[in-house]
């Protein structure tokens, strides 16, 4: 049995006490009143959970899954959506077998993958960001059949798909999924409020990186972003590198959501955790700057473009806090409790409580330092 004292983080707020773990569970909790001398105590808080990651510690959930979640596991990700690029269904259906496999071998105190997203390929081919345009696929239930491919068991791990819900066929895609128990996120999309709204009533539960890759607000066409602000049916994410969102739409997000509406995801690249300043990824090479990625001025674009982060989500919790932008609680909550709950399980990770999974961080001191990192009950960084 393990005894951790420390400031356990219970519905939103850090309260003195001592929590036990036993047999890889959370056993039991004591909290108490507060007294001087509380803030020196460690944070004992729930193992950060990621929907959206893409790489992590020079590892892809493609080639390199079991590297990945050791990394994660270490930075203070618990559970993980490993996220992959789009493809030709029939590739991309492949693909997800194999990822599928490897995150069912995973083994030990590493972050345990809780299903895979897809971010693609029925995107708007005109929001694609940093997603290849070659590889985006017209929505049709013949290429979901293709990535998603025997009905029964879960043999390919799907978990959620990223979708543009103004696409012609999109429709019949969300009813689909949502039959198979599939989340669907809208993003990389141009879609009014409207589009989004029917979306969200046939079913559709999330949006991708809120802000990035859709239409900005405009006040007679809030479009998805505007929806999302104001639909709490869906699940937003959203990128906490203070790049792909400034501070003031954070804020924002937060005053029409809450902690509770909003995810906060790494939306990492394989450079990340790595410390390197340029990497190789999807045949194209990376820069890193300041913890965001971005793809080098090159031909047809005479500045470099964003492609994702080189921060996992323990370094956005900081980095948020430190410039004042969310409290800490909040942030702590919107990287575990929120993502949790956005994948229905909320009963076993993302939260402290008897029964829970023994998936925790400890932070101590103000730069909020990893003391440790508990998964399943086991240390990652002790063992």
């Amino acid at each position: 049995m393990t005894e951790l004292v420390g400031r356990l983080l219970v519905g939103g707020r850090l309260v003195p006490g001592a929590l036990r773990v036993a047999q890889g569970k959370i056993e039991s909790l004591a909290l108490r009143d507060a007294r001087a001398g509380d803030a020196e105590l460690p944070i004992v808080a729930p193992g950060l959970v990621d929907l959206h990651i893409h790489g992590y510690g020079g590892c892809d959930p493609v080639e390199q899954l079991s590297g990945m979640a050791r990394a994660l596991a270490l930075a203070g990700t618990t559970a993980f959506q490993p996220t992959l690029f789009p493809a030709e269904p029939t590739v991309l259906g492949g693909v997800c077998e194999r990822s599928w496999k490897a995150a069912q071998a995973l083994r030990g105190p590493v972050a345990r993958a809780v299903g895979l997203h897809l971010e693609g390929p029925f995107v708007n081919p005109e929001r694609a960001g940093a997603l290849p345009r070659h590889d985006l696929a017209e929505p049709s239930l013949a290429a979901l059949r293709a990535i998603l491919g025997p009905a029964t068991g879960d043999g390919r791990g799907v978990r959620t798909v990223t979708l543009a819900p103004e696409l012609r066929g999109s429709a019949e895609l969300v009813a689909e999924l949502v039959r198979c128990g599939v989340r669907v996120s809208l993003g990389h999309s141009k879609a009014t409020a409207e589009e989004s709204r029917v979306a969200a009533r046939a079913g559709a539960s999330g949006a991708t990186h809120l802000f990035n890759a859709m239409n900005g607000i405009h006040h007679r066409e809030v479009g998805l972003a505007g929806f999302a602000l104001i639909e709490r049916a869906l699940y937003a994410e959203i990128i906490g590198d203070l790049v792909h969102v400034g501070g003031e739409a954070i804020e924002l997000a937060l005053a029409a959501r809450g902690p509770q509406g909003l995810a906060l995801v790494s939306d990492a690249l394989r450079g990340a955790g790595t410390g390197c300043d340029v990497f190789h990824s999807h045949g194209r090479d990376h820069l890193i700057d300041d913890g965001t990625a971005y793809y080098p001025p090159g031909p047809g674009r005479a500045e470099r473009q964003l492609a994702g982060t080189a921060m996992g989500q323990l370094d956005m919790v900081r980095r948020l806090v430190k410039r004042g932008v969310v409290g800490l609680e909040e942030a702590l909550a919107m990287a575990g409790e929120t993502p949790a709950r956005a994948l229905g399980l909320e009963r076993e990770i993302g939260v402290l409580a008897a029964g829970a999974r023994a998936d925790l961080i400890v932070l101590r001191g103000p730069g909020l330092e990893l003391e440790d990192v508990l998964v399943g009950g086991e240390s990652a960084l002790r063992g």
